[in-house]
């Protein structure tokens, strides 16, 4: 069953909240979204539709779980500006969510989870740190921070380019690896000493000056170490925006049991992606992408690790 939610008293939301077949309480997730002007089932408004969310909603609600998604600042149904709004409003907005589902009365407040995707990876961990949670998934993301991943990102397709037989001897020539990380370095200076939330930048372009700020002085490994709730991560191995590498520290982070799973064949979206790794292709790849469905390996593996955490009978023992 599903229907339309309004909550929060001096934080109005408005999202999705869907209840699994059966009587009494239920464990429950919470979908925390990525970057940009997403709304509560992964679409931007006349722009872009992935029902990402929604598709990861019904999978859930489907072995068992309560879900609640919702629209983020200036989408959907909800007033504000998405450009406005820091790294830790949008922490406030999932903190909000999950009370809203701690008092519900046909939800388990002891099996609450949060899944974010993307940029929701540093969310969670950052409202992980601060409140008690019954779990945490990380999807394409987890353990660094914003401005690592960014990074990341750029010496990816720089890579990318000076791989290239002709183009790439020409841009070794003018240093574009180092131009771009030393451009990328004054930008972030610029957030850094304004104090307004957003900025223009070459006169015409508005940039998000607050979040970037945020979430460059946000440090996720030593957030995760106060951390001791079961913790998944899932990465795709053809992801390139999420370093699956990094992985690997989980374990060693948390106080909790960390488990993480690289899948083959998967992108950034949860879909299936058989083409090569490559950040430049991706956006002509990306409508192409959102016709397949989500990856089916992935679904398994969240499953699995929910069925052994939340719903056989020593639940309670492995809920931190």
């Amino acid at each position: 069953m599903e229907r339309e939610v309004v909550f929060g008293e001096n934080n109005r939301m408005y999202g999705t909240l869907a209840l699994p077949a059966g009587e009494g309480v239920h464990p429950a997730i919470v979908i925390i979204a990525g970057s940009g002007p997403l709304d509560r089932d992964g679409n931007v408004a006349k722009k872009l539709t992935t029902n990402l969310y929604k598709e990861l909603a019904n999978f859930f609600t489907g072995i068992g779980f309560a879900t609640l998604r919702y629209d983020k600042r200036g989408t959907g149904k909800r007033e504000g500006n998405w450009m406005a709004a820091g790294m830790w409003d949008l922490v406030e907005d999932a903190r909000t969510a999950v009370e809203f589902l701690q008092a519900h009365p046909n939800v388990d407040n002891q099996r609450i989870i949060v899944a974010g995707h993307s940029e929701g990876t540093i969310l969670a961990t950052a409202l992980g740190a601060s409140m008690p949670l019954g779990g945490v998934i990380f999807l394409s993301g987890g353990v660094d921070n914003l401005s690592e991943a960014l990074s990341k990102q750029r010496e990816l397709g720089s890579k990318e380019l000076l791989a290239k037989p002709v183009l790439g001897k020409l841009l070794k020539l003018i240093n574009v690896a180092q131009k771009s990380e030393k451009s990328a370095a004054k930008m972030m200076e610029k957030f850094k000493q304004s104090k307004e939330d957003i900025i223009k930048v070459q006169l015409f372009f508005k940039q998000p000056a607050k979040w970037y700020r945020e979430h460059d002085a946000f440090n996720t490994r030593e957030a995760l170490k106060s951390m001791n709730c079961p913790i998944f991560a899932i990465v795709g191995d053809k992801d390139a925006l999420a370093d699956k590498e990094v992985l690997s520290e989980l374990p060693s982070l948390i106080q909790g049991k960390a488990e993480y799973a690289i899948i083959n064949d998967m992108e950034h979206g949860l879909r299936i992606q058989t083409e090569e790794l490559s950040i430049l292709k991706s956006g002509k790849r990306f409508k192409e992408i959102l016709k397949r469905p989500l990856h089916p390996e992935a679904l398994s593996k969240l499953e699995g690790w929910l069925d052994e955490n939340y719903l056989n009978n020593n639940q309670k023992e492995n809920v931190g």
